[in-house]
């Protein structure tokens, strides 16, 4: 039998393209030949707000040669509160990449600049602030719902099928503000096409100092957005095990490192196992939560 891997191996990214994981998957797959000892090749499969991809991924055959970057929308939110054509327990962790906190933006010609003002502007105007969404539970849908439900707010979300349409919307003059990573929306800010509103970290985001955290402004909205391998359930651990420390050699390329500060990014690399535990904690707690809702 030929040792893992033989052949190339297909990294399949579930969104359309120009959002944060497109742009990502670019620069792992750039890189990643040197530590896996053949070619990884980049393939987006969109649809369903991520479903198809994932879904296509989970059918494959669980040898390691179908690798789907996920996120917890699609991996842990998602399967508990949707009727979907996989679970959370279809996937084992290979390697989380690193995670962002959504940036709130508004265009720049926008009846507000700042998070006080932006909320000040919803109550005064409800169901007219008109932002772009993701996709249903998804990375902006939820930050949105959080910002809503924190400020007692009446916004206007419409679902676009990613970040990249998303992004597009509101530059495109179709919405007034959004919610995106950093890699997504930095670009847009340093050129003044977007203002920065405040972010769902602990603290600023590096690449983008001069926005504030939200909690900092007095709406305390923390959510982190993960980026990470899966594989097929039955795929054997020896091979689980070694792909996982591929990335991790892969994530301290210099190479790798410049490219991911480029996109406003950076690395927060966890193993299998960790990433494991990880997973398995953050989707029982969703479950939790939205137990409590019914």
């Amino acid at each position: 039998m030929a040792e893992f891997p033989d052949k190339p191996i297909t990294f399949v990214t579930p969104y359309p393209p120009g959002g944060s994981h497109s742009l990502h998957a670019g620069v792992i797959t750039t890189v990643a030949e040197p530590y896996f000892g053949q070619p990884m090749i980049s393939v987006i499969r969109k649809g369903g707000g991520g479903v198809v991809g994932a879904a296509g991924v989970m059918k494959a055959p669980a040898d390691g040669y179908t690798l789907l970057f996920g996120d917890p929308t699609i991996n842990s939110l998602r399967p508990q509160v949707e009727d979907l054509p996989y679970g959370t327990d279809d996937f084992k962790a290979v390697a989380r990449i690193n995670y962002s906190p959504a940036v709130f933006v508004a265009r720049a010609d926008a009846p507000f600049k700042d998070l006080k003002s932006m909320i000040a502007y919803a109550k005064s105007n409800p169901g007219k602030l008109v932002h772009s969404n993701d996709n249903k539970n998804g990375f902006t849908y939820t930050v949105f719902e959080m910002l809503k439900f924190k400020t007692g707010t009446d916004m206007k979300g419409i679902i676009y099928g990613g970040g990249g349409p998303a992004i597009a919307k509101i530059l495109g003059g179709e919405t007034v503000a959004y919610a995106g990573a950093p890699s997504v929306v930095g670009e847009h800010i340093k050129s003044g096409k977007l203002v920065g509103i405040c972010t769902t970290d602990f603290e600023p985001w590096p690449s983008l100092p001069d926005v504030p955290t939200c909690k900092s402004l007095g709406t305390d909205i923390i959510f982190h957005f993960w980026r990470g391998v899966v594989v097929p359930k039955a795929t054997p651990e020896p091979v689980v095990a070694k792909l996982s420390a591929g990335f991790e050699k892969l994530v301290q390329d210099k190479g790798f490192l410049r490219l991911i500060g480029k996109i406003n990014s950076r690395v927060d690399f966890l193993g299998h196992k960790k990433f494991d535990a990880l997973l398995k904690k953050e989707q029982a707690d969703l479950k939790a939560l939205y137990d409590s809702l019914k």
